[in-house]
């Protein structure tokens, strides 16, 4: 028996009770990186793991109750909104005295409007709004202090600037800052974590065309995204070779994220 035919005979297999399913991969082991999903008659399976190639999609017979669902369909049940964070006492508005603040934002020329210091950690802290409410922070230590990037309440995946139907996925919350200040007309998306989830992928359906432009030494992962997203939006998908950090701001680099956005 061929592999493909195993891991579409898992899929199925896991998906005849429940057409939604997420849990360890069988194949590579993967812990809860494995997804099914079987609507309308297709079936779309996926490791998230780096490395482990087990995905497909496959046209099915639709069963009895998928029939029924669209004759008659069952209500939407809305997404549980997130919580507001809870600022901790010890993030505050940035000070004058708060050196180590003012010199990372001088630094990479970012606007410091809306973003808090953390005075425990040394961490600049970047807020995550939904509809105008604070449900989460990304911290970027100013110091020694590890990690590096700490969230704060977890109840983001991803974190977004920018309002444009061509988003841009980078490394990290400061190069989605300086791509969006460059590049205005655009969504720029960054990843908080190191591997993509079915969270990911969601938000990025909502736009029409979406870019990789990581850092030159994450040319795995670059293609690694860029076909998993591909797989699971199909929408057009490019993947940017740059020369340097989008942090750096090379003009090489900047020009031709802006003929691809054009």
């Amino acid at each position: 028996m061929t592999n493909w035919r195993q891991h579409r005979e898992f899929a199925e297999g896991v998906t005849l009770n429940m057409p939604r399913y997420r849990g360890n991969c069988p194949f590579c082991g993967g812990k809860n990186t494995f997804s099914a999903t079987l609507e309308a008659g297709t079936l779309k399976y996926y490791c998230y793991k780096l490395g482990c190639d087990v995905r497909g999609t496959f046209d099915t017979d639709m069963t009895a109750s998928e029939v029924k669902k669209i004759l008659r369909p069952a209500p939407v049940e809305p997404d549980k909104e997130p919580d507001t964070m809870e600022i901790p006492q010890y993030v505050v508005q940035p000070r004058t005295e708060h050196d180590k603040f003012h010199s990372f934002v001088s630094r990479w020329r970012i606007d410091s409007e809306g973003l808090y210091y953390d005075v425990s950690q040394e961490r600049i802290v970047f807020p995550i709004k939904y509809k105008g409410r604070i449900i989460d922070a990304v911290g970027r230590a100013l110091g020694s202090k590890q990690p590096k990037w700490y969230r704060y309440t977890g109840e983001s995946d991803y974190f977004t600037v920018g309002t444009g139907r061509v988003v841009i996925v980078v490394e990290d919350v400061v190069s989605a800052l300086i791509a969006h200040k460059e590049l205005p007309n655009v969504t720029a998306m960054a990843i908080l974590g190191t591997s993509m989830n079915p969270k990911h992928f969601e938000k990025l359906s909502e736009y029409g065309l979406v870019i990789i432009a990581l850092d030159p030494d994450a040319l795995n992962k670059t293609i690694e995204y860029r076909r998993d997203i591909y797989l699971w939006t199909g929408l057009p998908t490019y993947a940017i070779s740059l020369m340097d950090d989008i942090k750096y701001r090379n003009e090489e680099d900047l020009e031709a994220l802006r003929k691809v956005t054009q």
